[in-house]
């Protein structure tokens, strides 16, 4: 492979000293690890190389690899998640948990002012949290491979769009592959909490989709209908939860563990 390829890979990554799994793409190896989550999408991840979609130990070794092979590979914790640092331990008041209503405990996962932290202890009215990555100081280790290189431009967008905008219901999106163009279509709903989203979407098409140089993202509004016995109230309420989840959804999106820039 070489920087710009398209390809789906399957890993699963262990911390090397123990063997524990944390994360896997495939279904089977996330059960067997007892780490399986039914939220989770078991399926080889969409990725471009060098693009930090993964570590950078993981980007690195793609590099090397062809279609089709599997590799065992070795992440130090500067191609991974960092070296521990200090600075990311912080002393938090208890009454500013209690004013959240969150009762603190070690080892309760938190989040404060938008970063996330895991509580070490609690003693005199302070907490200490860790602020630091679960992964970070470690060495690990995964097992990866390359399903598939995708090379003809139409199913590198139509891979693209499903990776970017997998949490858009297919009835608010629409995708159109012109000529040299892409357009996509969301409902307002979801559009307006996407923006980093198609950022992302446009400026990989425009740079590594050969013969494609534009994207064009339309806003499509339709005219709500309220169901049978459904009130007024009601179908607002269920407009405002799917914005929520529009929003949820691309947050999670965010989140990265072996991936990194799921």
């Amino acid at each position: 492979m070489e920087n710009g390829s398209i390809v789906e890979i399957s890993y699963t990554g262990k911390i090397a000293v123990t063997g524990e799994v944390f994360e896997s793409t495939v279904e089977k190896k996330a059960i067997e690890a007892g780490i399986f989550n039914p939220k989770h999408r078991y399926k080889p991840l969409v990725i471009v190389v060098g693009e930090g979609d993964v570590l950078k130990g993981l980007d690195s070794a793609l590099l090397g690899m062809k279609a089709g092979e599997e590799r065992e590979v070795q992440v130090k914790p500067a191609d991974g998640w960092g070296g521990r640092s200090p600075s990311n331990v912080a002393v938090v008041p208890l009454q500013q948990f209690r004013n959240q209503k969150i009762n603190p405990a070690p080892g309760l996962v938190v989040e404060l002012n938008g970063r996330e932290g895991r509580i070490q202890s609690v003693s005199g009215g302070r907490v200490r949290v860790d602020f630091n990555h679960p992964l970070a100081g470690k060495d690990l280790q995964y097992e990866m491979k390359i399903e598939k290189e995708i090379t003809a431009p139409k199913e590198q967008i139509e891979a693209l769009y499903a990776k970017y905008f997998f949490m858009v219901p297919e009835a608010e999106k629409k995708l159109k592959i012109g000529e040299g163009e892409v357009e996509v279509t969301l409902s307002p709903r979801y559009s307006v909490n996407l923006t980093p989203l198609k950022q992302l979407f446009s400026g990989i098409v425009t740079k590594h989709v050969k013969g494609f140089g534009k994207v064009s993202f339309i806003e499509e509004f339709k005219k709500e209908e309220k169901k049978a016995g459904e009130t007024k109230g009601e179908a607002k309420a269920a407009g405002a939860s799917k914005e929520e989840a529009g929003k949820q959804n691309a947050k999670e999106s965010g989140k990265k563990t072996g991936k990194k820039g799921g």
